[in-house]
């Protein structure tokens, strides 16, 4: 299991959205894709402390069955609108591993 935590105090002010994305190491050339992976989920939760690491479920996606067929998939962007950060899941999922992704946010590849 792979975990993120994100101190929202500790970004910088000039950082406006963070996307969270999921994708699997050089798929395209391995022909993998989600569908192939036993039990792959991705959860979003909310912590009620600093010693809570299970959390509550903001979301979760089943990437076997939602993204059966997708290499890369943003799951959700994090933006910050005046002092907040607010939250928009997004399940956009791309066939082409990271590239595919990296060219939907403009980053040439």
């Amino acid at each position: 299991d792979e975990v993120i935590l994100i101190d929202f105090s500790k970004i910088p002010s000039n950082v406006s959205k963070i996307a969270i994305t999921v994708t699997i190491h050089d798929a395209v050339n391995r022909k993998q894709n989600f569908g192939q992976v036993s039990n792959a989920y991705v959860r979003l939760a909310k912590r009620s402390s600093e010693n809570d690491m299970a959390g509550e479920d903001v979301l979760r996606f089943d990437l076997v069955e939602d993204f059966s067929i997708e290499t890369a998939i943003v799951v959700c962007e994090l933006y910050r609108k005046g002092s907040e950060w607010k939250f928009n899941a997004v399940a956009a999922g791309y066939q082409g591993g990271l590239e595919a992704l990296c060219r939907s946010f403009g980053v040439n590849v």
